[in-house]
């Protein structure tokens, strides 16, 4: 497991091995990247790289979750007190897809749609920790939303990005709508 950076000057050198390993699998097939290659390119010690994390599907088990936690922070910014859906957040999630191409294009060009989806799960089960539970049910309604909402967006950017952020927010806004789900556990 990756380490949990407790100063802002650890967790930006971690973001930035990330965004390093991103731009290595833009030219090198994951599988075909060796920890030595990828230190190597990031110019670092491998030691440095140790510092941060034990493998290099840590570093991207990192970038994974990191970008969840970047959309789940952006698309409920400002969010109103009374936790009602609305569209600009379903907006914001889709405009924040739109905008990560790069990391979307590294997660299909390397067959990774299945970890995206894994670390999903492990979000919303990190989030049910720290809340009070509603019901097998209820949990498996949202897990199957948030799952919706991914799968949307890989499939999304597999087609080129037909339809705007916009179009995909109201569609998915009058669907989330009519539910009873707490969105705080659905957008990661």
């Amino acid at each position: 497991m990756y380490k949990i950076c407790h100063t802002e000057e650890s967790s930006r050198r971690q973001r930035e091995l990330e965004q390093g390993l991103l731009e290595v699998m833009q030219r090198v097939p994951y599988d075909k990247i060796t920890l030595t290659e990828l230190c190597r390119q990031l110019n670092i010690p491998r030691k440095t790289f140790y510092r941060y994390f034990p493998t290099k599907d840590d570093c991207l088990l990192a970038l994974i979750d990191h970008t969840l936690s970047d959309c789940n922070d952006l698309a409920l910014k400002g969010w109103t007190e009374s936790r009602e859906l609305d569209q600009t957040v379903q907006l914001r999630f889709f405009r924040f897809w739109r905008e990560r191409i790069s990391i979307l294009d590294a997660i299909r060009d390397n067959g990774l749609r299945y970890l995206l989806l894994d670390r999903t799960t492990v979000m919303i089960d990190r989030m049910k920790e720290n809340s009070d539970s509603v019901g097998f049910a209820r949990d498996q309604v949202e897990y199957f939303i948030a799952h919706g909402l991914m799968t949307t967006v890989l499939r999304w950017h597999h087609f080129g990005f037909p339809g705007t952020p916009e179009e995909l927010a109201e569609v998915f806004g009058t669907l989330l709508g009519s539910s009873d789900v707490s969105l705080d556990r659905l957008l990661l």
